[in-house]
């Protein structure tokens, strides 16, 4: 699996490292997939970003913390199609560029529902569309500049999206599977599509290690995250 990403340039941010607040994002997480970064190119004078692409090892911690993170390969994150940002700092950017383009006049506020309404002009939907401050108000996904949500943004619409672009090289057949595991050392057998006992210890291996039921048993979700951990970047 190709995971197609492009680096984005230094962009505002609010990122803490070990609490001490710095102004741009690292480079590790500037990263989206090349139609997000194009269109994201458009809003990076004012939005300032708290998170943006996230490897498989920080999607773990995160739902090992509790942190309602989706698993590793099922995050819009993972996969250069989201980015969180700082609200308030961003509206306050945004008013600051709308009345530069007013030569001054500095009189429209940007409130949460006309930022939301600026970024769906670019193609990114907040997670939540009722344009309250609550949980995930600052998740935006890049679903693209035509897309048209009817009513609340579904997780199903994000996933469309996820499989739409990546569609087959989730599902990695049995030999593939076997590829993957010797490319992560985890894996010294033939590759010849035969599950026997080594694949599948090689399996449960894998399954402990990124927080799966360790059954040795290659369903849907074992074969994603194998696909997604093992993608070549």
């Amino acid at each position: 699996m190709l995971l197609a990403l492009v680096p984005v340039p230094p962009c505002h941010g609010i990122y803490d490292v070990r609490g001490i607040p710095h102004k741009s994002m690292p480079e590790r997480m500037r990263f989206l997939h090349p139609d997000a970064a194009q269109s994201f190119a458009a809003i990076a004078g004012w939005a300032v970003v708290s998170d943006m692409f996230r490897s498989p090892e920080s999607s773990l911690r995160a739902v090992r913390e509790g942190r309602g993170a989706q698993p590793p390969g099922y995050s819009a994150h993972n996969v250069g199609l989201a980015v969180d940002i700082d609200i308030k700092a961003t509206a306050e950017r945004l008013t600051s560029e709308w009345a530069r383009r007013a030569a001054g006049n500095a009189s429209l506020l940007a409130t949460k529902t006309l930022l939301d309404a600026e970024m769906e002009r670019h193609g990114w939907f907040c997670h939540r569309r009722d344009h309250v401050l609550g949980s995930e108000a600052w998740h935006y996904n890049f679903l693209g500049v035509n897309a048209k949500v009817a009513g609340a943004l579904t997780s199903d619409e994000v996933e469309a999206r996820i499989v739409e672009l990546y569609g087959a090289a989730l599902a990695p057949d049995d030999r593939e599977c076997q590829r993957l595991l010797a490319k992560l050392r985890m894996y010294g057998g033939a590759i010849d599509g035969d599950l026997g006992p080594l694949t599948r210890e090689a399996v449960r291996v894998f399954e402990r290690a990124w927080g799966l039921i360790a059954d040795g048993v290659l369903d849907a979700r074992t074969r994603r995250t194998l696909a997604y951990v093992a993608a070549d970047r």
